[in-house]
């Protein structure tokens, strides 16, 4: 999983782990063997984001941006409440969120023929002047975007803005924790009905069939391509069977 987004997905003035890491952290720690990429940038706008995303798949250079998003399954975007401050039209916004997401798409189905889920979220308000209104407004046009195909159902707006730190913008360490708390909810409930409805998995091993030669070489008709007894999508050798330990002959 990739997550897109400011210094809320940065984890900015989260003193449990030195001023960083965030909710995206914690999801991390909470799913043992997967990958979580934080790719936050403080300040990020979601103009900036689309500059980025382009940029990244330009073929110029090589790009962390790119190849994090090649090799993910889910993309979550949490970006937007930095256009407060470019005082241009809440429509604005929510196109650029539009734009991200079908530019991600696009990109990766010509890179390698699959595109991840891509997920954007509904931003956790903030607490200082006019900004906090201002985002509850882009939180609603963000979730009419809502659709099967591209998902905007991940509610940070629910986490109490009592959890806000002292600049009322970012949360602190136990805000980040009740962020988490909703990321790693919705990994386990809302984004595996995400993928069942959009990913096909035939076999039933726990790897979309479309990945599976591709991206790991399995076979997707068979749930255990090597016979080692262990699952594909749960073997971390899923091509080389398992092993027994020998037993200790005196």
């Amino acid at each position: 999983m990739v997550v897109l987004g400011d210094s809320l997905v940065y984890g900015t003035g989260d003193k449990s782990n030195r001023g960083r890491g965030g909710y995206v952290l914690r999801a991390q720690n909470a799913f043992e063997g997967a990958v979580v990429v934080n790719l936050g940038v403080p300040g990020l706008e979601t103009q900036d984001l689309v500059a980025n995303i382009k940029h990244s798949f330009s073929g110029r250079e090589s790009s962390l941006i790119a190849d994090e998003l090649s090799l993910a399954d889910l993309v979550v975007i949490d970006v937007g409440r930095n256009d407060f401050w470019n005082f241009k039209p809440l429509s604005a916004s929510t196109r650029n969120l539009s734009r991200i997401k079908t530019s991600i798409e696009s990109n990766l189905i010509e890179r390698g023929g699959t595109s991840p889920l891509v997920v954007t979220a509904v931003l956790m308000l903030p607490n200082r002047g006019d900004q906090g209104p201002w985002v509850k407004e882009l939180n609603l046009l963000i979730e009419k975007t809502n659709s099967s195909h591209f998902p905007a159902d991940l509610r940070f707006d629910t986490v109490s803005k009592r959890l806000l730190g002292t600049d009322r913008l970012h949360p602190t360490s136990k805000g980040y924790g009740a962020i988490a708390a909703v990321l790693i909810k919705y990994l386990k409930s809302n984004y595996p009905l995400h993928a069942r409805a959009l990913r096909e998995d035939g076999d039933n091993d726990g790897l979309y069939d479309l990945f599976e030669e591709e991206r790991f070489g399995t076979d997707p008709t068979d749930a255990d391509t090597d016979d080692d007894g262990i699952k594909d999508g749960s073997d971390p050798h899923p091509l080389t069977p398992e092993i027994p330990p020998s037993s200790t002959h005196n």
